[in-house]
């Protein structure tokens, strides 16, 4: 991430209203994750297809995430969550969780850096 990020305490609000939201869909993601490789076979593929549609929808978000924070690494984190869509369709749910963790982590960083930007302003 480049250091001087963010540059305004406008572009702060926006990054940290929009990582902590994708944050808090990605931990939804990884707890309907668990609940899914819960169930049984056959309970487990209409569970993987619900899920598969939530993460097409958490992938929108994503992608809206990444046209508005401005840092080189939402393009890997866009790549991340789109090899998750594919790995949730037709892969290994068991290998998810990991990446998942990743995605939010660098979400987690992103709200972070922009709250202590805003708290450097004296503005929260």
């Amino acid at each position: 991430m480049a250091e001087a990020y963010p540059t305004s305490p406008r572009e702060a609000i926006l990054i940290f209203h929009l990582a902590d939201r994708v944050k808090s869909e990605l931990l939804i993601a990884s707890s309907l994750l668990n609940a899914v490789l819960q169930l049984k076979e056959a309970q487990q593929e209409g569970g993987r297809r619900v899920l598969l549609e939530y993460f097409r929808a958490l992938e929108r978000e994503v992608a809206l995430s990444q046209s508005m924070i401005k840092d080189p690494q939402m393009v890997r984190v866009q790549t991340v969550m789109s090899g998750l869509l594919g790995m949730v369709n037709a892969g290994p749910l068991q290998d998810v969780q990991g990446h998942l963790t990743w995605v939010i982590s660098n979400m987690t960083t992103h709200a972070q850096r922009a709250m202590q930007y805003l708290m450097d302003q004296k503005l929260l």
